[in-house]
Formats: structure tokens, sequence, C-alpha cells
């Protein structure tokens, strides 16, 4: 029986197409070991970064894209959402979607800063009973929304799970007035939303209400503080580790 070439030919095309794939994720994901990604739907997908973390990437226009990011924190008794997706109804196929995988609903949010790719499924969590947090700033700015958080905090907030601990840092405007960071020490994961961009980033972005003064001394801060972090998420597009804050230093001083 004679080989089918172009079967042989399509096979291997197929195979080495995969392996890139492969290799541009774990580029992307700073050589992560086991990478787990599911396309929980067609706006939606989480990448498991440790045992406790996974990026959930999400699609700001609902059109495939994705290109906003958000953190899911699990331990023990509690599941913790950093951001929602941009609006209500996406944000309740999140919800749907993390509680078939996990089969455990989310417990807490965490909102980094006022706009909709941070806050705009407030009210979808809200009603769910999900206990959300955010900055002073925040909550003084989301209530020209006619949205409202749970708890609210000044400068930094300490948030104990069951074998970790959360960290809510603000350290100055930047991206927005009010961007903080979340920081995951035992993991050493940082959080930086729209305060960081990422490497493939070549702009500032959206600075409609964008501090340019401050920003860079605020990434200042977050390099002196958060230097031993190994993961560093991004608002948007691939996370990175560290180099991301000099990245992002350059692009918003020029």
């Amino acid at each position: 029986m004679k080989p089918n070439f172009f079967l042989l030919f399509f096979v291997a095309t197929l195979i080495n197409l995969n392996l890139s794939a492969q290799r541009k994720v774990k580029s992307d994901m700073v050589l992560l070991d086991n990478i787990t990604v599911d396309r929980v739907d067609k706006n939606i997908e989480l990448t498991k970064l440790t045992n406790k973390a996974w990026l959930i990437q999400s699609s700001y226009a609902c059109n495939g894209i994705l290109d906003c990011n958000h953190l899911l924190i699990i331990d023990r008794n509690d599941i913790v959402l950093v951001n929602t997706p941009a609006s209500d109804s996406l944000t309740a196929v999140l919800l749907e979607c993390i509680k078939k995988k996990f089969n455990r609903k989310v417990t807490k949010l965490i909102v980094s800063h006022f706009h909709d790719d941070s806050s705009g499924g407030l009210a979808e969590t809200g009603k769910r009973g999900i206990k959300s947090y955010a900055l002073d700033k925040t909550r003084d700015l989301l209530k020209n929304k006619n949205k409202k958080t749970d708890v609210v905090f000044t400068d930094s907030l300490s948030i104990p799970l069951q074998s970790l601990t959360l960290k809510l840092v603000y350290l100055g405007a930047g991206h927005s007035v009010d961007n903080i960071v979340i920081w995951l020490p035992d993991e050493k994961i940082l959080f930086g939303g729209c305060l960081l961009k990422s490497l493939a980033s070549a702009d500032k972005g959206n600075i409609q209400d964008a501090d340019l003064q401050a920003w860079p001394q605020t990434i200042q801060k977050i390099k002196d503080r958060f230097g031993s972090a190994k993961l560093v998420i991004p608002g948007h597009g691939a996370i990175g580790d560290s180099t991301i804050f000099d990245h992002t230093m350059e692009i918003v001083t020029n």
C-alpha cells in the first residue's frame, strides 16, 4: 500500500502549527510548565498559572477577541475574581463558566479601577451576593455610574483567605486616578491592571482619565516594591515578568 503523502504532509503541518502555538503560549506566559488553557466561551478563556491562580481573558466588545485580563484566585473556601468583564451579560456568562468548571461560586470581587473593563459587571456580581472590594477613590467615581461596592479602603488592604493573603495596594495615579495593584506574595503574582503595559504594547492606550505626570512615579514605586514578582499581569495583552515595569516606564515617559 502506497503512503498517502498528502495526508502525511497535512498531519505534519498540524503538528508543527500546534508546537508553534505551544511555544508562543509558553513565551507569552513566561515559560510556564504544564499550561492548561480552557476556552470556556467564545468571549472567555481561562489559563492556569499556578494551583491557586488562573488568568482570565475576556472580550471587551464580545466579538471573540480576547483583549481584557482578569485574575481568578482559588482557595479552600473562597474564589476571588479580580475585575469583571465589561458588561453585566458577559460577567454572568463568566460566573456560570467558573461555577461549572470548579463546581463552586465566586465569593469575592476586587475592582482595580472604575473603568468598565474592571467594573462593568458590578450589578451582576452584586445581584449574586458577591462581596466587592474597591479603593475609596474608585467608590466615589463609580457613584457617577450608579454603581457601588461593599468594602472600601484607603491606600491598602489585606484580604486573608484560607491559605494565602491578597494585598490590595494603591501607590498613586497613572492610567486612572484610582488604579490599584493586587499582590499575591505567596505566588509572586502581581496583577497590575491597566497601570501596566504588556511587552507588546507600543503606546499608552486610553489616556482619557490618565495622570501622565504621576504615572512614571507610580510605576517606580511598583518596581521598588514588587521587584520580586515572577508573573506580572497587565490589563491587556500577554502577561510577563518584572521586565514589564521598565517597559511601561519607557512608554509613559515618552
